[in-house]
């Protein structure tokens, strides 16, 4: 009752924050921030730093989770969706449950991603993030999801050159590979899943880093999509980004600036993710990805619309493999399920533009279904084992 009342309170508040965007629009605002001072603002954005921090903690462990949906330790989600049908008042609570154990996950993830990405901010004459190998190999290190890495992307995509190269690479990269990915991998499927989901993953990586750049947003400095505060100019070639333009050469301002210009996003992809893990029902998620051409396909389309992060994708083909699921079937699941989600497109659409977002959910429905394909026709998991591939 407690985690439903706190999902309709996160639905309540992308609501508000929704009818206060649209009010921006016209000049008047629905919420202001309170009067505090420096002082205070900056001991709270410690504290809530901090707190963020403690909270994502759980989600670095898939072992401790329950469901197909658990995005954290302490959220059962994958009681929320079943396997037969329910009622509309039952399907209503589902979405409000899932409302609270989505939030409860990619908000704290998304605090902390802010604060690295103030960090690129204020120090991007130290901190170089260049190169194509470079940038796959950073984004392969951070336990972030296809939410928690758009900060960061952004603020290297926004410094021009070949930022927007880079930055689409490291986008396209963190949500599939990761340090808990990789060894939750080789423990549950063995060294020779991991070695093709790497080679793979550098490929989609290429792929959108070359496909969806003519398409990035380009604005006018000082304008954000939606009439965000801050400035933006994606793939433009300047340096601005949402969140440097007033912090004052502070890091935890500049982290600040970039989250409440990007937190309303957050909240639609929220909303729009609970929906799916309400409507979706978990057994039928593992009903699609089996054998046979058609349900390779059906694994990148019912993919990319659900959300997996953290080797939670692993741990439900798993058994799968375990009773004869091809290579193919479990990198196309693999990657077209993490590498994007219903969740991020809000945010994706905000940061990259319709266009871009497009070609790049686009790129996540064709690209593992091909990859797929090529690797079962020349049964690379045979070749490569261990069993049971």
């Amino acid at each position: 009752m407690l985690q439903t009342f706190l999902g309709a309170g996160i639905l309540a508040l992308t609501v508000l924050a929704f009818f206060d965007r649209r009010a921006r629009l016209h000049g008047r605002r629905l919420l202001r921030a309170p009067a505090v001072t420096p002082t205070v603002l900056r001991a709270a954005t410690i504290l809530v730093f901090v707190l963020s921090t403690l909270l994502i903690a759980p989600a670095l462990f898939p072992r401790l989770r329950t469901g197909l949906f658990a995005f954290c330790s302490i959220c059962p989600i994958g009681t929320v969706a079943q396997g037969e049908a329910i009622s509309p008042s039952e399907f209503a609570g589902a979405f409000l449950l899932a409302c609270w154990y989505y939030a409860a996950t990619v908000i704290p993830l998304f605090i902390v991603a802010s604060l690295l990405s103030g960090l690129l901010i204020v120090k991007s004459h130290h901190i170089k993030v260049r190169g194509i190998f470079g940038s796959f190999a950073l984004a392969a290190v951070l336990p972030v999801c296809s939410c928690g890495v758009i900060p960061l992307a952004k603020t290297i995509i926004d410094r021009g050159g070949t930022g927007p190269r880079d930055g689409l690479i490291f986008l396209a990269t963190a949500p599939l590979l990761s340090p808990i990915i990789i060894l939750l991998g080789i423990e549950i499927l063995g060294g020779g899943y991991v070695l093709v989901r790497i080679v793979t993953s550098f490929i989609i990586a290429i792929v959108i880093a070359f496909v969806v750049r003519p398409f990035l947003l380009t604005s006018p400095a000082g304008h954000v999509p939606g009439g965000a505060s801050g400035s933006c100019a994606v793939g433009a070639g300047t340096a601005s980004a949402v969140g440097a333009g007033d912090h004052g050469g502070s890091v935890l301002a500049a982290g600040r600036n970039m989250f409440t210009s990007l937190i309303a996003y957050v909240l639609y992809g929220i909303v729009l993710g609970s929906l799916v893990v309400a409507a979706v029902p978990a057994d039928y998620v593992g009903t699609i990805v089996k054998s046979g051409v058609f349900s390779l396909a059906a694994a990148a389309v019912v993919g990319v619309p659900i959300n997996m992060c953290a080797g939670e994708e692993i741990l439900l083909v798993g058994p799968l493999v375990g009773m004869g699921l091809s290579m193919g079937h479990a990198i196309t699941f693999s990657l077209a399920s993490t590498g994007i989600c219903a969740g991020s497109l809000p945010l994706l659409n905000a940061v990259l533009g319709r266009r871009a977002t497009i070609i790049m959910a686009v790129v996540y429905l064709a690209l593992p279904f091909l990859l797929g394909l090529l690797i079962n026709a020349i049964q690379l998991g045979a070749a490569i084992g261990p069993e049971p591939f």
